[in-house]
């Protein structure tokens, strides 16, 4: 769809028709524990909807134009908790689908920020799905294919979010890892933690693997309550808890008033 000239289809998956389609990927997903992966990596465009290049998102008047449209929601609101619900939305099917199908199906995506548009939905701007214009490989390194997308999708949109946006990107990294912390131990709970071993690391580890500040280390933490029990607690409050009608983190927030 285009919109004012400024989104579009983009050419970049008419330059590459089918010949990389023939795993299904909603197919391996099935109806089984990760049957929320379904639609969100897709091959072809959608019928309805905003599709916009991921590398786009970078351009603040892109950006802003379907911030505005998602902002409708929230009259009022401190526009940097809008901007991190947004991308709450974004990371989470960043990171979601594809950990399954790297740790579990041991498929490499295409999905670099040049490689993959963004579906939005047409009224709210919300994210709803990726489409990849390129081709899947079986992979043996997940944890590989995983760096590779923090690096060449994570890292330069956070940077521009963080730029464009006025949010910090300690809040954006925490938003990251906050859900690929979840789904890692998803799967690790669903199948075997050597499965996801490589991949934790990513979180718990201070350098990248080649070197490089690893931006979510220490993102995530084990806290414990007062009994004894041990929960998952953020870094950085994401400011979910600023907006109407949205429910705070509950104990997964580091501030008292984010945990409502």
């Amino acid at each position: 769809m285009e919109t004012n000239g400024v989104f579009q289809r983009p050419t970049l998956i008419a330059d590459h028709p089918v010949a990389h389609q023939a795993v299904d990927l909603d197919g391996l997903v099935g109806d089984g524990p990760f049957s929320y992966c379904r639609g969100k990596l897709r091959s072809a465009l959608p019928q309805t909807g905003i599709v916009v290049s991921c590398r786009d998102l970078c351009d603040r008047a892109i950006f802003d134009d379907i911030i505005d449209r998602y902002a409708q929601k929230f009259p009022g609101s401190d526009r940097r908790a809008i901007v991190s619900m947004w991308t709450l939305y974004y990371f989470s099917m960043l990171t979601i689908a594809p950990s399954v199908h790297m740790f579990v199906h041991r498929i490499g995506l295409p999905l670099g920020i040049d490689r993959l548009s963004l579906v939005c939905n047409e009224q709210t701007g919300e994210p709803e799905a990726f489409v990849m214009s390129g081709r899947r490989n079986v992979t043996t390194d997940p944890a590989a294919e995983l760096h590779r997308l923090m690096r060449g999708h994570a890292e330069p949109l956070v940077a521009a979010i963080a730029a464009n946006a006025g949010v910090a990107p300690k809040l954006l990294w925490n938003n990251v890892a906050a859900y690929l912390s979840w789904i890692l131990k998803e799967i690790a709970h669903r199948y075997e933690p050597v499965l996801v071993e490589g991949g934790l690391a990513l979180l718990e580890d201070a350098q990248w693997p080649g070197g490089g500040r690893n931006p979510m280390f220490g993102m995530i933490r084990i806290a414990r309550q007062q009994c004894g029990l041990e929960f998952v607690r953020r870094k950085v409050c994401c400011l979910r808890y600023n907006l109407p009608g949205v429910g705070g983190c509950g104990e997964a927030c580091p501030l008292p008033e984010g945990r409502h």
